[in-house]
């Protein structure tokens, strides 16, 4: 089975080394999309064994994700998981995001950061994680718990009918909503989330609005 994991990236020079290491004992390829960088990250993620892809100037998360699925359909990916460059992420957890797939019990696997027993995420982050979830549940159809989290698996039958607008961090729950619609089976795993506090990104209360209008706007 070959699994491809894609990794958007911006500036993360200090964490992408690592995450592709470790990444690589799990997937058949890593591939790195650098979405503009001004720093060292797609020289390190290619010496980490990465294959790295250079968008010339930053697009967008969302748009870094969309270029990462089509190349790893082209590179022949069965499954393709997604992951954070930052080390939120715990790659040696893509065992057990990738196992419902090989179980076939789903078409689309999330990872519950806030499932996981003894959660990290700040609280202000996980109050309007659990709102957008809440949110994005009702617009699915079906229960979600962390509509935000980047690290998911997908069956190669779902990544090549994955189309969305965003090119944000809105991308997360309108991809969630469209394949609902197509009837894609949907489920959670708990997974364990690192927090470091001088590097807690994501979205801000400018992009939360943007997806809170993802959400509620027709697709």
């Amino acid at each position: 089975m070959r699994v491809v994991c894609v990794v958007p990236a911006y500036n993360e020079e200090t964490t992408i080394g690592s995450v592709v290491k470790r990444a690589r004992d799990h997937a058949s390829a890593v591939l790195v999309v650098d979405d503009g960088s001004t720093d060292m990250t797609s020289r390190i993620a290619r010496e980490a064994g990465g294959k790295v892809v250079t968008h010339i100037a930053r697009l967008g998360v969302g748009a870094a994700l969309s270029t990462g699925l089509s190349l790893a359909l082209r590179d022949g990916a069965e499954i393709i998981v997604t992951l954070d460059a930052d080390g939120q992420h715990d790659p040696d957890e893509i065992p057990n995001v990738i196992a419902p797939l090989l179980e076939k019990k789903a078409d689309l696997v999330i990872g519950s950061r806030l499932q996981a027993e003894n959660s990290q995420m700040p609280l202000y982050k996980k109050l309007g994680n659990k709102i957008l979830s809440r949110l994005t549940s009702l617009a699915c159809g079906t229960r979600v718990t962390d509509s935000q989290s980047g690290f998911r698996a997908f069956t190669r039958e779902v990544a090549e009918t994955i189309r969305y607008r965003s090119t944000d961090y809105g991308w997360a729950s309108e991809m969630l909503i469209l394949l609902s619609r197509r009837g894609v089976r949907m489920v959670d795993v708990p997974v364990k989330a690192v927090y470091f506090k001088k590097r807690v990104r994501g979205a801000g209360i400018k992009d939360a609005v943007k997806i809170l209008y993802n959400i509620l706007s027709p697709k």
